[in-house]
């Protein structure tokens, strides 16, 4: 599990938790993203979850979900 403070600092968001689970609602209610029964729980967010949601903002992680800066690829592509 990771934190919303982690989601949050992912892509780079700034206000408060609050106003980022209402953001979350209104990618939910635009069809941009599924948010299932246990995803968030307090101010936690499921692994899975948080791949989803890398995967909207076009973020590739890691086999232990942390980010892939654009420099630690080769030309082809592999890390």
């Amino acid at each position: 599990m990771k934190t919303i403070k982690q989601l949050k600092k992912l892509i780079g968001y700034s206000q408060t938790d609050d106003v980022f689970k209402d953001y979350i609602t209104q990618l939910e209610a635009a069809d941009v993203i599924k948010v299932m029964g246990d995803d968030i729980v307090d101010n936690k967010v499921g692994d899975d979850f948080y791949e989803r949601f890398a995967n909207v903002f076009g973020i590739q992680l890691d086999d232990e979900l942390n980010p892939i800066a654009q420099g630690d690829q080769d030309e082809s592509g592999i890390r």
